[in-house]
């Protein structure tokens, strides 16, 4: 009898033991996938951190290129700061969902591949820009003042006090009285004075079928036959002519007809 008891004992321990061997190796694997999980996760964010460092780099890259072409054009590069995020910050903006991780990564592939084709066809006009130098600096595509476009071109219906509508030529740009009005592009000065409407005006000659008018300026500081590089300061900013205030009235001419001057304006 205490043979058996003794048996029924030591089969109940096994058993025991068993079962909780079971459960510890389960409990085993449990962490173990946990840890590969987490392990593969934070592969796939440092993953994402190297992929936009790369699209950063590239972007970068990009940048000085358009810089280079904005040189061989003629027009003034505006400062641009880029910051670098680092990992945790890449973390952060993902909203600390890393289960989504690899769907940001694939994304940020596909993102770069875009980028791969763009920095191709920069690449290629940056190459036609530098055979064809003369042209683009000539071109009529620098903002002659950075402002608000306060009346497009186009019909529209006149600003002083009448139901008829008129076609206007141009772009009005609002800024400050006395702002430097610079040329678009390399030409010549074929007018600078007087014209009714437009009060004082310059106008240039960029060759290649353009001239360019700046109207309603308090200062001309150019002369007829002058030779004018782009960017290079020619009026100041006024209220001259037909005028609702201070404001830069900008025409494209190509071949003697007027062109929608943001068409040519980057």
């Amino acid at each position: 009898m205490a043979g058996s008891l003794l048996l029924s004992s030591v089969i109940l321990v096994s058993a025991m033991i068993t079962c909780l061997f079971f459960q510890s190796q389960a409990e085993i694997r449990s962490v173990e996938k946990i840890k590969m999980e987490s392990l593969k996760k934070d592969e796939t964010i440092d993953l994402l951190g190297k992929e936009i460092q790369n699209i950063r780099k590239q972007q970068e890259g990009i940048d000085q290129t358009q810089n280079e072409i904005k040189k061989l054009m003629g027009i003034m590069p505006e400062a641009q700061v880029n910051a670098k995020p680092s990992r945790g910050t890449i973390v952060s903006e993902m909203g600390g969902a890393e289960n989504e991780a690899e769907d940001i990564l694939s994304a940020t592939r596909s993102i770069k591949r875009e980028i791969n084709r763009q920095e191709n066809e920069i690449n290629s006009l940056l190459s036609e820009v530098s055979q064809r130098g003369t042209y683009y600096r000539s071109r009529p595509n620098q903002w002659p003042i950075k402002g608000e476009i306060s009346s497009p071109y186009g019909w529209r219906k006149s600003p002083f006090r009448s139901r008829k509508t008129s076609f206007h030529d141009g772009i009005d740009i609002v800024q400050d009285l006395g702002t430097e009005v610079l040329t678009a592009g390399d030409g010549k000065v074929i007018f600078a004075g007087w014209k009714a409407v437009y009060g004082k005006t310059v106008e240039i000659d960029h060759g290649y079928g353009f001239i360019s008018r700046y109207g309603h300026n308090s200062v001309i500081l150019v002369n007829e036959g002058d030779r004018v590089q782009k960017g290079e300061a020619i009026a100041c900013l006024g209220n001259t002519g037909n005028s609702t205030g201070p404001h830069l009235h900008f025409t494209i001419m190509k071949n003697n007809e007027s062109e929608n001057p943001e068409n040519y304006l980057p």
